[in-house]
């Protein structure tokens, strides 16, 4: 049964809504559909056995009794760093822990928080527990401030040290803090402050624990929960041999899960294409995948992929009956896209119109086409008479060349040029100009034409 949470934990029958991100997680990561169960959770304890409607609502069916838990367990952790803080915060609220206080302290190597990814990642873990309550996440603070803390709750404080003391011993109280010091450890001053405090040392063994397994080791003995080398067991199981553990806890899981969250769909596959590249062999990368490109990118031909890698990687899913169902839908969807729709039937004279218009606008460019050949020759025409006008006034005087007979003299036509001009020029009548050189009234004057002058 899948897991969410909601604030509020409502009457039998009442519906609700489920706030963003746990709705993306259920109806597009987890395809839930209308009649399935779900398990809801308010975080404080809290439980409710509820069903889907449809596409945005939830009824709630049963209030489930709630889980005392006999111990109380407060950590107080120095802060470690980031990779090593995702394969802690999931563990916690299977191992019962009601508050984390992070500590600063004099090795302390992380001090930045991240309130908002703290809590989805213990929200991981209590979905995976089914523990109803979400450990309360408080502000870093120093380790007087952690100390007045205990003080004031009545808790039974106890610190990790590498000095011989009996792990099992018991000390009255149901409230237990325990306290984990960074990778350098406690200072012997900050040891003596705990100490001081009324804190017992609890030595975990015979060598120095890292930070992440000591916080899961303490927490365990603590809570009475299994021996402390099945708790370490189990710690490095859950953090390093959990395929699904592993890659939801992984910081690109977070930011795809976050971007997809937030609508940014383009984003969030690029952060887990860079995931995949690292886990190629993730199922469960491939289902979320699968899930993005066949809801939010419209993308059948990637969904496919992702759907067939993930039915290779875990046939025996439970989720493998429903993945082949989409892989199916995935499939048909393609075809449609693939698949060319026919023309539609023209009426039966719409060819005949066409051809029609066709002959018309053919006969319409001929025309139009032989105009512009006849405007084209008329404007050329003008412009060369243009010029040849203004040629002859500039020209006036220009002697003729030398060259002809005793009687006649030679003369080279320049641009502009009339034959009435020049017989003018010359003194000589037209008629004898146009007979000495063959022309007549249509003669079409090129310059460069040498023409021969009468005597």
């Amino acid at each position: 049964m899948r897991t969410i949470f909601h604030t509020h934990i409502g009457k039998t029958g009442e519906l609700f809504q489920p706030e963003p991100r746990e709705a993306e997680h259920l109806f597009k990561v987890f395809r839930a559909r209308p009649g399935d169960k779900v398990l809801v959770m308010d975080g404080r304890g809290g439980r409710a056995e509820a069903e889907v409607v449809d596409k945005k609502q939830l009824r709630f069916l049963e209030l489930l009794p709630e889980i005392h838990q006999e111990i109380e367990l407060d950590l107080y952790c120095a802060i470690p760093k980031k990779a090593k803080l995702d394969s802690l915060l999931p563990q916690l609220p299977g191992l019962g822990v009601r508050a984390l206080h992070p500590l600063l302290l004099e090795h302390s190597v992380a001090t930045g928080e991240n309130p908002e990814r703290w809590e989805l990642l213990l929200r991981e873990g209590c979905k995976q527990s089914g523990n109803p309550r979400l450990p309360q996440l408080y502000p870093p603070v120093s380790l007087e401030e952690a100390l007045e803390d205990v003080r004031r709750s009545g808790a039974v404080l106890y610190y990790g040290s590498v000095t011989p003391a009996d792990p099992g011993s018991e000390a009255p109280g149901a409230v237990r803090a325990w306290f984990v010091g960074p990778e350098g450890g406690f200072t012997a001053e900050e040891e003596a402050q705990l100490l001081a405090a009324g804190g017992r040392p609890l030595k975990l063994g015979n060598w120095i624990m890292r930070l992440e397994s000591a916080a899961v080791a303490g927490l365990a003995v603590l809570n009475r929960l299994v021996p402390l080398f099945f708790a370490l067991f189990l710690f490095l199981l859950g953090s390093g041999c959990s395929e699904s553990s592993d890659v939801m806890k992984h910081p690109l899981m977070f930011r795809a899960e976050r971007c997809r969250a937030e609508g940014e769909f383009q984003l969030a596959l690029r952060f887990y294409n860079r995931l995949l590249a690292k886990r190629p062999d993730s199922s469960l990368l491939h289902l979320k995948l699968a899930t993005l490109c066949d809801e939010d990118l419209n993308d059948p031909l990637g969904a496919l992929y992702h759907y067939n890698a993930f039915l290779a990687l875990a046939p025996a899913s439970p989720d493998a009956e429903a993945v082949q169902r989409y892989k199916q839908m995935a499939k048909a969807k393609i075809l449609r896209d693939l698949k060319r729709e026919s023309l539609p039937v023209p009426p039966a004279d719409a060819l005949e119109k066409q051809r029609i218009l066709t002959e018309a606008l053919k006969k319409e460019n001929t025309r139009l086409v032989r105009a512009l050949g006849d405007l084209t020759k008329r404007y050329n025409q003008l412009r060369e008479y243009a010029l040849r006008s203004s040629a002859a006034r500039s020209t006036r005087g220009v002697p003729a060349v030398s060259g002809g007979s005793d009687n006649e003299e030679l003369y080279t036509i320049r641009s502009g040029d009339t034959l009435s001009a020049i017989a003018q020029e010359y003194g000589v009548s037209l008629r004898s100009l146009m007979q000495s050189n063959g022309l007549n009234e249509r003669s079409i004057l090129r310059a460069g034409q040498v023409l021969k002058i009468p005597r």
